[in-house]
């Protein structure tokens, strides 16, 4: 049973994690790494968000790597 629970509680935390990042992401960093989310109304940013909680490690690298363009702050 300690297996499972920690299993659990190791799960837990990452979802945690990938809701903490999918905010501001959800908000910003979508369209800094796909040009085609710009403009994309809030259901589809609400829709993404349990796949950006899943895949959180990836996309923050991705969003990491993209370069900032000219006069915009990071």
């Amino acid at each position: 049973m300690a297996i499972v629970s920690i299993i659990f509680i190791i799960v837990a935390v990452y979802l945690v994690a990938g809701l903490v990042f999918a905010i501001p992401f959800v908000i910003k960093g979508v369209t800094k790494i796909d040009e085609g989310a710009i403009g994309s109304k809030w259901g589809f940013r609400i829709i993404i968000i349990p796949g950006t909680m899943v895949f959180w490690p990836l996309l923050l690298k991705k969003w990491m790597k993209t370069p900032v363009p000219k006069g915009e702050k990071k």
